[in-house]
């Protein structure tokens, strides 16, 4: 048996059971169940942006992180561990990888490289480690590609717990907090809840030509590009949200505007780094927030595809 399938690989299973997805009502029935578990990768041509090398079959479609450092070979991080390149990568490669990134328009994004990120078609990141100067990167030295993710239904088990409720999810970086984030704006928005979200680096809905690419519901407004402050005050004064949403609370900004937006009337659901509410605690901006008692439920994760627990 092991014999039978073993000339199938993983990648070409996976692309069966998507392409035949819509015309197969037994797929549609089996996706049904296994849907909390399943991430759908945001679709990339990797192969024409990343350095050429031997990557045998190493799906990229499949890894949370692509790192990229020179004299060091290529590493990708999947949820089930991490793999190499063959060799190792010149600082002409990874310049390289970084102008096929941008679409080849490195110098136009040099206000948004200085605060160390790019926001990618897909909802895609790629975080940028270098010389930095006034106007931007002088020379880059490391990448990290953050992969965006569609994990849908991820949040239905918390769903019923925090509904109509001011919650805070709560993990370190690369846990997943931005893909439940996602999946619980789709919830409330198809339980009939008008939804306001700020998407400050494009990473929640990755809006393109003023359109999701990622699925937030069908009564989800979006603000993109806008500091998380004025996005939903924005929201709050054009939309009337009864819920908002949010990703990586940071300084006292946001916490006052976090505040702002309680006051209004609509229900918080936001995202910080961290591993529990003690943690947040200790941030300033942020610590304000808790001992005011602003969010009722807190959710934590800790690593990508783990279940969300409530925090006790």
């Amino acid at each position: 048996m092991k014999n039978c399938f073993s000339r199938f690989s993983f990648a070409g299973c996976q692309k069966y059971f998507f392409d035949n997805l819509k015309r197969s009502s037994f797929l549609k029935g089996v996706f049904y169940h296994i849907r909390p578990f399943v991430c759908i990768p945001c679709p990339m041509d990797w192969m024409k942006v990343l350095p050429p090398g031997q990557w045998g079959d190493m799906d990229f479609d499949q890894a949370w992180e692509i790192r990229m450092r020179p004299g060091h070979p290529l590493l990708a991080l999947f949820p089930w561990g991490s793999r190499q390149g063959d060799r190792p990568l010149s600082p002409e490669e990874i310049e390289t990888a970084a102008q096929a990134l941008s679409g080849h328009a490195l110098a136009a994004h040099g206000e948004q490289l200085a605060r160390g990120f790019l926001p990618l078609p897909g909802g895609h990141r790629l975080g940028v480690a270098g010389e930095m100067g006034p106007c931007g990167v002088r020379r880059i030295h490391s990448l990290c590609l953050r992969i965006a993710h569609e994990m849908m239904g991820c949040g239905e088990a918390i769903f019923p717990h925090i509904a109509g409720k001011h919650t805070l999810i709560i993990g370190p970086p690369g846990s997943g907090k931005t893909t439940l984030l996602r999946d619980l704006i789709r919830l409330y928005a198809h339980a009939g809840w008008q939804t306001g979200v700020s998407d400050e680096r494009g990473e929640i809905a990755a809006c393109r030509d003023g359109a999701p690419q990622l699925d937030v519901g069908p009564m989800t407004d979006v603000v993109s590009g806008l500091e998380k402050g004025r996005a939903l005050m924005l929201l709050i004064r054009a939309m009337a949200p009864q819920v908002l949403a949010a990703d990586e609370l940071g300084g006292r900004e946001d916490g006052r505007a976090v505040m702002e937006a309680i006051r209004c009337g609509a229900i918080l659901l936001c995202t910080a780094h961290g591993r529990d509410s003690r943690d947040i605690a200790r941030r300033p901006g942020l610590e304000g927030l808790l001992a005011q008692g602003a969010f009722e439920k807190k959710v934590l994760l800790s690593r990508p595809g783990e279940q969300p627990r409530l925090e006790e």
